[in-house]
């Protein structure tokens, strides 16, 4: 394919998902950005701001990182306040970044696969962004495009931009850190120390006035997550835990010792004990992973994604915006598509089918089946990454 048909077809996808976002979000009622996602959370968390509960991490804590809060508290500004018109700004804002994350995609996927594969993937990562579930709902689409940034980085050797990714990438959800990790095994030494200096640099500068001003709310929002206990995992099937990882009321949030409550039953086993297998077992991977496909790096990542779900005491479905992009640009067709089907049927089984519906009690069925699918995602990834040839 020639470079200007190329880049027509990119032009292409990126025109089509934007006119079936823009027809969906005229077509559809208010509750079907509302209903199922957390937008009104994220409504309700600006408006508490907004009525006297001072800015994220300063008057109270949140449980995010600070970059979507206070980029939550613009947009409900820009709003008026009006619950609507912040639900249509923050799904056009989701759009652009879903627009850079297909961008993103077909531009990686070309480094490594022949063109037609590479076309394949976008058109395929295309249609899956056309789900309301997976295109909006939350605010994920913005960490991925930080991780596939920084992948693109580091398949283009800039550093600098790996690093400035990365570290934009931690101040919105902690998971877009981990390419870092594919900087240290496939880059020289000065590009990972340049990588990893600028993420730090960035987080200490960001988070640094927030500890300075308010170091108990500062502390209480960066630590909120890891204090609420278990769900929707086999850990939490074993805790005995039937919920969602939702916190309480809005007015717990200007006690910061509120955030370390425990919510659910105490684990019956303790986190850190998959945490260390998780990282061992990353450790071990990142070691041995000796093959010198393109694709291989991709596959490592998702390696790690896999452990890191794995050994997470709770799972979100929206978190499948970070497994379905790095499944399609690392496995041969068929089986991206299988794994990729296979996961997005079971977290819409999970959520909204039988959660929305207060069906705890089958909670068990997509959670196992999600876990097995995982698992077998992560051999396959496995196979890729230590590939010889």
């Amino acid at each position: 394919m020639s470079e200007p048909a190329d880049r027509h077809e990119d032009l292409l996808r990126l025109g089509l998902l934007a006119v079936v976002r823009f027809l969906s979000l005229a077509a559809l009622p208010i509750d079907a950005i509302l209903g199922y996602g957390d937008y009104l959370h994220f409504f309700n968390l600006a408006e508490f701001s907004s009525l006297g509960a001072g800015l994220p991490w300063l008057g109270h804590w949140v449980e995010f990182p600070p970059l979507f809060p206070y980029l939550s508290l613009g947009i409900h500004r820009a709003a008026g306040g009006s619950q609507h018109t912040y639900a249509y700004l923050l799904a056009l804002t989701m759009l652009a970044f879903d627009l850079g994350n297909l961008w993103l995609v077909g531009s990686i996927s070309k480094k490594l696969w022949d063109p037609r594969k590479a076309g394949l993937i976008a058109w395929v990562y295309m249609g899956y962004l056309t789900i309301p579930a997976f295109g909006w709902w939350t605010f994920e689409p913005m960490a991925v495009t930080f991780l596939l940034l920084a992948v693109y980085a580091v398949y283009q050797s800039k550093p600098y931009l790996s690093g400035l990714a990365a570290g934009l990438g931690a101040l919105t959800k902690f998971v877009p850190v981990l390419p870092l990790v594919l900087v240290w095994r496939y880059r020289p030494r000065r590009e990972a120390f340049i990588a990893s200096g600028l993420t730090a640099a960035l987080l200490i500068v960001s988070l640094a006035p927030f500890f300075a001003a308010e170091p108990e709310m500062a502390s209480a929002s960066l630590r909120s997550q890891a204090s609420k206990g278990s769900w929707e995992t086999v850990w939490a099937l074993i805790d005995g835990n039937e919920r969602t990882g939702v916190f309480g009321a809005l007015e717990e949030r200007q006690d910061p010792k509120m955030a370390y409550v425990p919510r659910g039953n105490p684990a019956v086993v303790p986190t850190w004990i998959p945490a260390m297998m998780a990282f061992g077992l990353g450790g071990w991977a990142v070691v041995r992973a000796q093959s010198e496909l393109p694709r291989a790096r991709i596959a490592l990542l998702g390696l790690l994604l896999c452990l890191v779900f794995l050994a997470s005491p709770g799972w979100s479905p929206q978190w499948l915006a970070y497994l379905i992009p790095v499944v399609l640009l690392s496995l041969a067709m068929r089986r991206a598509a299988l794994f990729s089907f296979s996961l997005a049927l079971v977290t819409l089984l999970e959520w909204p089918i039988l959660l929305s519906r207060g069906r705890f009690d089958l909670l068990a069925l997509p959670v196992l089946i999600r876990t097995l699918l995982i698992i077998l995602l992560a051999f396959e990834l496995w196979k890729v990454a230590r590939k010889s040839a």
